[in-house]
């Protein structure tokens, strides 16, 4: 009888959304100044956090004035995702560019860097099944403006 209420207790705290893959892919190099702030600096913070531990994170080095670079040049864990990337961004220079990918489909695509709080919320909207905190962009029109919202 204990077992079957630890059974039930386990997994009413470890609802079926928490069972996403999630995968975020960070474009940007050491030309862009902000790049490198952000893994100076949000990187860390975010490597400390539950939700980013169960994240598979994916730093692509492209330079700025490069859109998302050929198979060939991303790391073995990004490749699968080449032509989502390559619609999202639709052609557009610029770094940082970040995808999130969830169960194989993109999720949100944005320029620019966030806080690793903000991050974080991010992450865990989408293993608690919870409402998004940020709206959500699946093709750019350009770095500020998002031509097809989720």
């Amino acid at each position: 009888m204990r077992r079957l209420l630890a059974a039930t207790f386990a997994a009413l705290a470890f609802p079926a959304a928490a069972d996403h893959k999630i995968h975020m892919i960070y474009m940007g190099g050491n030309d862009c100044p902000p790049c490198r702030a952000w893994r100076a600096t949000e990187l860390p913070k975010l490597k400390e956090m539950e939700a980013f531990k169960r994240t598979q994170f994916v730093y692509v080095e492209k330079l700025i004035g490069s859109t998302v670079p050929p198979s060939l040049f991303l790391p073995s864990e990004a490749r699968p995702y080449k032509d989502i990337l390559d619609a999202a961004a639709n052609g557009l220079i610029g770094s940082p560019q970040t995808a999130i990918i969830v169960d194989g489909k993109l999720y949100d695509y944005y320029y620019g860097s966030r806080a690793a709080a903000d991050i974080e919320r991010m992450l865990k909207a989408i293993y608690d099944g919870k409402p998004y905190p940020f709206p959500r962009c699946l093709k750019r029109e350009s770095a500020s403006k998002c031509a097809t919202k989720a």
